[in-house]
């Protein structure tokens, strides 16, 4: 099991790249049938926004 659908995703940030950011970086488990993802902390700031925007923008 990878995560939640990217429309999951997209649904709970959609207006708040930097909140999606924030927990790429520091993530907490939310959901108990999905495993708790492992921090991305080692991305720079940068690139954890970058990678927010493009999974806030992508269609299905």
């Amino acid at each position: 099991m990878i995560g939640p659908p990217v429309q999951v995703i997209q649904a709970l940030y959609l207006d708040n790249p930097q909140g999606l950011a924030d927990y790429i970086a520091q993530p907490v488990k939310k959901r108990p049938d999905y495993p708790e993802m492992p921090p991305q902390d080692y991305l720079d700031p940068e690139t954890r926004l970058a990678v927010a925007e493009y999974m806030l923008a992508v269609k299905n």
